[in-house]
């Protein structure tokens, strides 16, 4: 029997969204970090560099009986909770967040 997998929100160590995306990636889940193009400046350069869109925050997608097993990875702090459970986020507005992210460059 295949379980559904749901998409929920992780929180991450500060600046470690990449990170814990990658590290997620390596144990085998399904995750989404969506990465803004972010000009910076130094005072003896300009570099585009990828920031994360949502800072601090990570969607992954899991089976039920897997979900515990997301905590146990380095740089995740909790999920994000709603009503004493950890949060949803329906697929439709996952796929929204990717579609936003392809027709915007620099949100």
């Amino acid at each position: 029997m295949h379980m559904t997998e749901n998409w929920y929100v992780v929180y991450t160590i500060p600046r470690w969204e990449k990170k814990v995306a990658q590290l997620l990636i390596d144990r085998g889940f399904t995750n989404y970090c969506p990465l803004n193009k972010v000009e910076k400046k130094w005072s003896d350069r300009t570099k585009i560099v990828e920031e994360p869109l949502f800072k601090g925050y990570v969607f992954v997608q899991v089976e039920e009986e897997r979900k515990w097993d997301v905590k146990n990875v380095q740089g995740v702090i909790n999920y994000v909770h709603w009503l004493g459970k950890p949060a949803t986020v329906p697929q439709v507005q996952i796929d929204t967040i990717k579609k936003f992210m392809q027709e915007y460059q620099q949100v």
